[in-house]
């Protein structure tokens, strides 16, 4: 084996070994009830930094004092599961990153249920010491019962939690605009969710979303699926027009998400990453060089996030 292989396999190996045991899923239930802010680390979404090298990424993560990222590894991603050699690239990320002291904090793909190819690709997460990911979507059908559906997708869920379980890693799934997407009203997913520990399958509560798509009623929202809050996506949005109808995407804590909504949602969760994501200015990936002004905002962001965690 050449030394500079030898030397990022060992730092993945050891970058894994301190992740699993400062955030092991198999923990958070008897962490919950006690959980503070200072539990959770920050991770910025990385979408924005896919035409970026691994060293280049950990360099900008560095610049916006995030903890590190949630890194696409999914189709069309950072790195894609299906290239022959993604398990080492998933190491060479994680190794990149340690050298300045930040993490794979959970892993975007497209995940949704069981199959071989998928167990794989989450026993290589695991192997490098990534014990989060975000779920793919599952999408509603129109002209069908929508509870009919989601109580169908939750036969997926149940046997995906339960390899989650497991491999010991928890699934994400993010709440999303959009009426296709199932979790877009927030009750479809205590639904699905019903009887699967959030230690292998939980929420990521997306604030954004939750105020665009919910309206005045999100309180109750909240609280309907509140035992499944197993993270919480930071973003933001405004109301404008004469009509106020029209969505204006906004630096964190411009709009409707705010401090208290951001309290409010994780007091109850345990100790697990967040995600800060910046779509005022899109999310089209921005090559080295051209990264200034997102990576600003990143920054931004994050400074507000810690602001509302002390």
């Amino acid at each position: 084996m050449h030394r500079r292989n030898f030397l990022q396999q060992t730092a993945s190996l050891a970058t894994a070994q301190a992740i699993t045991s400062a955030f092991s899923p198999l923990s958070t239930t008897a962490h919950a009830a006690s959980s503070s802010t200072s539990d959770h680390p920050i991770a910025i979404f990385a979408k924005v930094f896919q035409k970026h090298s691994f060293s280049q990424l950990a360099d900008v993560v560095e610049k916006t004092n995030a903890d590190g990222v949630e890194a696409t590894i999914r189709s069309g991603g950072h790195i894609d599961p299906t290239a022959s050699d993604y398990a080492s690239q998933v190491g060479k990320m994680v190794s990149e990153l340690a050298a300045r002291d930040k993490r794979l904090l959970i892993a975007a793909t497209d995940i949704n249920s069981v199959s071989k190819e998928n167990r794989q690709l989450l026993t290589v997460l695991k192997d490098n010491g990534v014990t989060y990911y975000r779920l793919g979507y599952y999408n509603y059908k129109p002209h069908v019962s929508p509870v009919d559906q989601v109580k169908q997708f939750a036969d997926q869920a149940k046997a995906l939690a339960d390899l989650n379980g497991k491999l010991g890693i928890v699934g994400l799934y993010q709440n999303h605009a959009g009426k296709a997407n199932v979790g877009n009203l927030i009750w479809d997913l205590a639904i699905l969710l019903d009887g699967i520990p959030v230690s292998q399958l939980g929420v990521a509560l997306d604030l954004r979303h939750l105020r665009a798509e919910i309206g005045g009623s999100y309180e109750t929202a909240v609280d309907a699926i509140r035992s499944h809050i197993a993270s919480v996506y930071l973003k933001d949005t405004k109301r404008t027009g004469s009509d106020g109808q029209s969505l204006q995407e906004v630096a964190l804590g411009h709009g409707m998400v705010s401090k208290a909504l951001f309290r409010d949602a994780i007091k109850s969760v345990a100790p697990a990453p967040l995600s800060v994501h910046v779509e005022y200015l899109g999310q089209k990936p921005h090559p080295p060089g051209d990264d200034a002004m997102v990576t600003q905002a990143y920054r931004d962001d994050v400074a507000t996030l810690r602001s509302w965690m002390s």
